[in-house]
């Protein structure tokens, strides 16, 4: 056990060099939750529908889905989610409920009250989960995706499956079977392609039919304020996600700066290639 933390805590403090430039460590993610509920059931999208009738979901967190090598993977989650957590549950709300009625939160075991464990680390950092960008979650985006670092590091849960691997920019057959859901894609940024409507991150050379991001030129702001300046970083390796479409391209369209990652060189995922071009 103490290797698997050595591996979790690897992750964090990785994580403390990933931010955009200008970005400063967050504050704010709770340790610990202020309502207290009993627990009536948890399905298979990782939901707990509470005695009272409440249903919440955890978030930030992209539950697992059946894979060809993992069919019941979805279901291995549940249950280590209902073992760990027992009968109670204490939460932090995040917002109303959404239009399916669900409240997003972040969720804590309380089965020990002097060492209140966050739900959400739990299922990232045994590999029961991924990071999902979304505003909800941002306070505890640095924690999330330590222990997702150290889960994939350590291939425990589904990083063991060729589904879930990060992928490269030009594993075309790759991106044709995931056609339509999220993926997470690393490569070293090649281009950056300026259009009235919006903005082109290509990670392929020019002429290539290969991978790139695209960002609305009404949310370029949004990544200005978090730091982001995208023509500095030609040339520097880069981490996304977020849901694949295959008619323009294969591409990534992602509106919130928390889909990207600076990554340094000496903790890529993935091969960069020997042609791409290095940072100046």
């Amino acid at each position: 056990m103490r290797g698997f933390e050595r591996q979790v805590q690897a992750g964090l403090l990785a994580l403390l060099l990933l931010l955009p430039l200008g970005a400063s460590a967050q504050s704010g993610c709770p340790a610990s939750g202020t309502s207290h509920a009993t627990i009536a059931d948890i399905d298979e999208r990782l939901e707990i529908t509470l005695r009272d009738g409440r249903r919440l979901r955890l978030a930030g967190l992209e539950p697992p889905r059946p894979t060809p090598d993992a069919p019941d993977f979805e279901t291995q989650a549940r249950d280590a989610l209902k073992a760990q957590a027992g009968d109670e549950i204490s939460f932090v709300p995040l917002d109303r409920p959404d239009r399916w009625g669900r409240i997003p939160v972040f969720a804590f075991f309380d089965r020990q009250p002097a060492e209140s464990q966050s739900a959400g680390v739990f299922l990232l950092a045994h590999g029961f989960a991924r990071y999902m960008p979304e505003a909800a979650a941002r306070p505890c985006r640095i924690g999330f995706l330590g222990a997702e670092s150290g889960a994939r590091a350590a291939k425990l849960g589904l990083w063991r499956d060729p589904f879930y691997e990060v992928l490269a920019p030009d594993e075309r057959e790759a991106f044709t079977e995931r056609a339509a859901t999220n993926v997470i894609v690393e490569g070293r940024l090649q281009a950056v392609i300026n259009g009235p409507r919006r903005i082109t991150l290509a990670f392929t050379p020019r002429g290539e039919h290969g991978f790139s991001v695209t960002i609305l030129q009404r949310n370029v702001k949004i990544f200005e304020r978090a730091g982001w300046d995208f023509h500095a970083l030609i040339g520097r390796v880069l981490r996304v996600r977020g849901l694949l479409d295959l008619r323009f391209g294969p591409q990534i369209e992602i509106s919130d700066a928390d889909g990207m990652e600076l990554i340094p060189e000496a903790q890529t995922d993935r091969a960069m290639g020997p042609d791409a071009p290095k940072p100046q």
